[in-house]
């Protein structure tokens, strides 16, 4: 955790890969894409986070032993950006792979007859959503860890997008007020350990509603099409 903190706080490129895959899995999840479609994504994802990763290790410790100009300083650094560009582009072939072969798919097979997405993989969608809005918002803030503080409440985030979840999974009202109720008291728990503020804990619960909505929206929308 220390050293994807160090990344995430040093290196853009980072997060900036790590919200792109999680838009991946949101359209994974609005295109109906079989699981095994879905763990290529994940995978063409963690590649290229992993190969970012390794990147910024390879250009710290060059900058340890090296701090002055030199030829072999450089070739490491384009040797480890080599190997960032290699994952990206083979990262892109996957994804588009996929997803053209999704839509080929089901323009052969007509429109609505592939089938519809489960629940875990818009859950698993939605929940990389909240974590990459999460980090953002602690960096944004500069307050508190990746675990601990910071401008947006995890927990609370997670818990209010499970209750987003269990809205849109079930259509009992009593279970909708239990999810509410045990959301709450996750918030709750944050502020009375002070850990969180009040206002942390709101922007962390707003964060999961808007992309809770946003997600199951669209996807209810494109399943009811």
């Amino acid at each position: 955790m220390d050293g994807l903190e160090h990344t995430l706080q040093r290196d853009w490129h980072v997060m900036t890969l790590l919200v792109i895959g999680s838009l991946v899995l949101v359209f994974s999840a609005i295109a109906r894409l079989t699981a095994v479609e879905v763990l290529l994504l994940c995978l063409a994802v963690a590649l290229v986070v992993l190969a970012e990763l390794l990147n910024s290790a390879i250009e710290a410790v060059v900058d340890l032993v090296s701090p002055g100009p030199h030829p072999l300083a450089k070739a490491a650094k384009d040797v480890g950006g080599a190997a960032v560009l290699v994952a990206i582009v083979t990262g892109l072939l996957v994804v588009a792979g996929v997803f053209l072969d999704a839509q080929t798919v089901e323009t052969l097979r007509g429109m609505g007859e592939r089938p519809e997405a489960h629940f875990l993989h818009v859950a698993l969608g939605g929940v990389v959503t909240v974590v990459a809005a999460v980090i953002l918002g602690k960096l944004w803030g500069r307050r508190g860890t990746l675990t601990r503080g910071g401008l947006v409440s995890a927990h609370s985030a997670l818990a209010f997008f499970c209750f987003i979840s269990v809205c849109y999974l079930t259509g009992d009202v009593i279970v909708w007020g239990l999810s509410l109720v045990l959301a709450l008291l996750v918030a709750q728990s944050r502020v009375e350990a002070g850990i969180h503020s009040r206002r942390e804990v709101l922007i962390g619960a707003a964060v999961a509603v808007v992309v809770g909505l946003a997600l199951y929206g669209t996807l209810s929308m494109r399943v009811g099409g």
